[in-house]
């Protein structure tokens, strides 16, 4: 854009649109209900470990008092008396205000049902703002799901504006099993999301397993406290920054990579950080031991990621500070090739895309090449990983197979989900001298079809604007800039015709998208749906100005191929590599080549280069 104060479109507050959250918990086996429900295993980890997910990116919490109401229409008949459902709700939030200030109540029985909406001349259907607990059915395997939306503010905390509870009348069949469906509903109402261990009330999918705890948990306070701050007449420290998952994808054997977060004391009291560990794979520096954090005060650990064999290399950097629990980081790592590695493959990831639960996807197959210079035996194959349970493999490869030189075998790779969520794990290929080659496998698992998703969110357009004066291109999402360019109000710019779509809310497998203004000679804007080059443009250009870290949603593309997962679109990035630097953002490979052509810089992933995926 030309000029920050004329010829730019200034970022304005405006409504999001309700995001649908599929997040129940499971309840007990009960012989009514026959196999119409899954029984979670048992917690492994009860009370050990600690680390939150929260709901919303940016952050979101309520703003003031609000009140949660009940609509008794379409209640089973164990439940006829709303006299049930009104104790089994103050229980519930009863257990949530012991462990942080939040100022909610029950507000009585309303007409109104859950997910309702009014209709907005200018932006649709809208939540109505009535926070609402109701009855109907809910997709396979959960008992209930939450729906929430948030709104926008400049800065902190964003406001929560609406929160509707499900319940499906059909799998709740006890007063204590409804309670505490509604303890972990009402975390969610609050902002948390699904825990990244397993054993917190919080505890779900993709990350963790359902169980049956009656009480919160450590985690879960912790949690509480880092949106609406320490009770009254409580005094302790309190890590509210380390991220729940630090991913570090897959990298070749033999190699590295690192990444940092910061760890902030959030307390109102100085804590001391007595260790910080990590797996064999892992090295880790910064907030040593003895580090005292007074109030406020911060230090960084930096983890480096270092595998000498391929295949998965999870794990965990536990912080220890203050009172036990430890906090637990995930770390989310796997290697491949490298110079150990015994074959060649022809793709080192796999992505399913997005699956419905128990149903089988397409085979994808992986060739495994012998390219050295004596025989190789095939000793064993193998998945890891989170989520390895899965996957499955059929074809040519067989343990004990002995491969000559320049040739190969073929692995077909299925895929299951048994959950909703991101399903992670790698399948190794184990020569008889221990040396191992890794494929990255990751799918997603959707509920069952006979119950739709609720609120499904609608991708919107994003539209590309040009201005011959300076020769830049421009592309949004936002409704208020779209007009404003549109009418002339911010003169020079012109629809090219072209644009994509993206999400404007939070989406199962899609990134938040960051936009940076980069002041002139530029003028100009960035965007990018990598977390980690977000960071390092705004650390390296403090001049750079961050106007949204999530300004609109894409899925991004695989790291190595460049392909898109399926139902997504590639979207091309190309620099002009002037000083008045300026991307240009498409879907058409043929306007790519063409700006390539004119001087351009492709930037992207895979031999096409591509930087994002585009819904369709």
């Amino acid at each position: 854009m030309n000029s920050r104060s004329s010829s730019r479109p200034a970022p304005l507050p405006r409504l999001c649109a309700a995001v649908a959250l599929a997040a129940g918990v499971l309840a007990p086996a009960a012989p009514a209900l026959g196999d119409d429900l899954v029984v979670a295993p048992a917690p492994r980890s009860r009370g050990v470990d600690a680390k939150f997910r929260l709901l919303y990116d940016p952050p979101a919490a309520w703003p003031a008092s609000f009140l949660m109401r009940y609509n008794p229409s379409g209640a089973p008949p164990a439940f006829a008396d709303s006299s049930i459902m009104t104790s089994a709700l103050e229980a519930a939030l009863a257990k949530w205000q012991a462990a942080c200030p939040i100022d909610v109540a029950f507000g009585g029985v309303t007409g109104v049902p859950p997910e309702s909406t009014v209709f907005d001349a200018e932006n649709g259907p809208q939540p109505d703002q009535v926070n609402v607990v109701g009855w109907k059915a809910t997709p396979s395997g959960i008992s209930g799901y939450t729906v929430g939306t948030p709104g926008y503010a400049e800065s902190g905390l964003w406001p929560i504006l609406d929160a509707d509870v499900v319940v499906d009348p059909a799998k709740i069949s006890a007063t204590p099993q409804l309670t505490r469906l509604l303890v972990h509903e009402i975390g969610h109402v609050l902002g948390l999301n699904h825990a990244q261990i397993d054993g917190t009330m919080m505890s779900g999918p993709p990350y963790s397993l359902y169980n049956s705890l009656d009480n919160l948990t450590a985690d879960d306070i912790r949690g509480c406290r880092c949106l609406y701050g320490l009770p009254a007449g409580v005094t302790t420290g309190l890590l509210c920054t380390p991220p729940p998952i630090v991913d570090f994808g897959t990298i070749a054997a033999g190699t590295t990579s690192q990444r940092s977060f910061p760890v902030v004391n959030n307390g109102n009291a100085s804590t001391t950080i007595t260790s910080v560990t990590v797996p064999s794979s892992y090295q880790a520096s910064g907030c040593a031991s003895g580090t005292v954090l007074p109030p406020g005060g911060a230090c960084t650990i930096q983890v480096t990621f270092a595998p000498t064999s391929g295949g998965d290399h999870g794990g965990s950097v536990d912080i220890a500070a203050g009172d036990p629990p430890a906090y637990r980081v995930r770390l989310l790592g796997a290697a491949s090739g490298g110079a150990g590695s015994p074959f060649v493959v022809d793709i080192e990831e796999l992505d399913f895309g997005e699956v419905e639960i128990a149903a089988p996807a397409p085979r994808q197959r992986v060739r495994f090449t012998n390219a050295g210079g004596t025989a190789i035996v095939l000793a064993t194959m193998s998945f890891e990983g989170a989520q390895a349970d899965d996957y499955s493999r059929a074809g040519a490869c067989k343990n004990g197979l002995s491969l000559q030189t320049t040739a190969y075998c073929t692995v077909d790779i299925g895929f299951t989900p048994s959950a909703a969520g991101e399903r992670r794990a790698q399948f190794v290929a184990q020569a008889a001298d221990g040396r191992r080659s890794t494929v990255t496998l990751r799918g997603m698992g959707k509920s069952t079809p006979g119950t739709p998703e609720p609120n499904a969110a609608v991708p919107v357009p994003v539209v590309e604007y040009y201005n011959a004066s300076i020769d830049h291109y421009f592309v949004t999402i936002a409704p208020d800039e779209i007009a404003a360019l549109d009418s002339g109000l911010l003169v020079g710019w012109t629809r090219t015709g072209l644009g994509f779509k993206a999400h404007a809310q939070a989406q199962n497998g899609y990134q938040p998208i960051c936009r940076f203004y980069l002041p002139p000679p530029a003028a100009s804007h960035f965007y990018s749906a990598s977390p980690q080059e977000c960071a390092v443009v705004q650390s390296g250009n403090p001049s750079f100005i961050l106007e949204s870290t999530a300004v609109m949603f894409l899925a991004a593309p695989n790291p190595v191929s460049g392909v898109c997962a399926a139902g997504t679109v590639p979207v091309y990035r190309v620099w002009n590599a002037r000083a008045d630097t300026n991307h240009r953002y498409t879907t058409s490979l043929a306007v790519r080549n063409q700006m390539v052509a004119l001087g351009h810089i492709a930037e992207g992933y895979g031999p096409d280069a591509v930087i994002f995926c585009a819904p369709q």
